[in-house]
């Protein structure tokens, strides 16, 4: 494994300051919630941690926070039951009432609204949860409203390892090649690759990490191969291409730099 001084070595100016930028905690993000002055609308049901639907039909997603999947006919993944139990005390406590400012990209490839949800009091409910460990905090551009206040929440949760921070961390090399859906892992890079449409960071185990060069401007490194042999821990979600395992990366803090710690 290289270590933090041998990675600073190699790495240029711009990924240099990266990497402390992640291992140190960023003042900069230390940001409360924007507040949402949307009416207060009544919710109909709680589907999991992070999905709900509203008493006039619209079935939301919530922004910036990915919670454990409550099982389709087979077991739930871990935490999942809890994680809706907390979502349906949040709702609760509001009075079954909810406002929501919908993201700049309002519906997903499901038909899902795109919505950061705030209790009858104007505090965010994407924020409460990720604060209790309900979920993992995950950005997906254009939606990035809140995201240095979601990135805080999670900060504290896992400072206290509250609900999933709880659950060990996986490592990529122990993928079965089976493997779908999202994952938070551990891993090294151990091969990079460049191509048309992007970056590609092979992890050990054969997970590939593929970041678009649209992407890729918002890591601010110049040199992708000085990244080789470099350990991270990476989250989203695992789809299979050609036979192989593959993760798109879509922000920069769906990668956390471990060297050195």
């Amino acid at each position: 494994m290289a270590s933090l001084v041998e990675m600073l070595k190699r790495a240029p100016l711009c990924g240099a300051f990266l990497l402390f930028s992640h291992l140190l905690p960023s003042l900069s993000q230390a940001a409360s919630c924007s507040p949402c002055s949307a009416d207060l609308l009544p919710v109909a049901s709680i589907h999991d941690g992070d999905t709900l639907r509203l008493r006039d039909g619209r079935r939301l997603r919530l922004i910036g926070v990915n919670t454990p999947e409550l099982g389709q006919g087979s077991a739930n993944e871990p935490h999942a039951l809890q994680a809706k139990h907390q979502l349906e005390g949040l709702v609760k406590r509001s009075g079954g009432l909810v406002s929501i400012c919908m993201g700049s990209e309002e519906q997903d490839r499901y038909g899902r609204f795109l919505a950061h949800l705030y209790d009858r009091h104007g505090e965010s409910i994407n924020r409460q949860l990720l604060m209790q460990g309900a979920g993992y905090l995950i950005a997906v551009p254009p939606n990035l409203r809140n995201h240095g206040c979601y990135e805080d929440a999670e900060r504290e949760a896992r400072k206290e390892n509250k609900g999933v921070w709880r659950l060990p961390m996986k490592d990529a090399s122990g993928l079965s090649g089976i493997e779908t859906g999202f994952h938070i892992l551990t891993g090294y890079i151990v091969r990079v690759g460049q191509s048309r449409s992007g970056v590609w960071l092979n992890l050990d185990g054969g997970l590939a990490l593929r970041i678009t060069w649209d992407d890729w401007r918002r890591f601010n490194i110049d040199d992708p191969d000085s990244l080789l042999d470099t350990e991270l821990e990476v989250r989203g979600w695992i789809y299979h291409r050609d036979g192989k395992q593959r993760m798109r990366i879509r922000h920069t803090s769906s990668i956390r730099w471990l060297g050195g710690e």
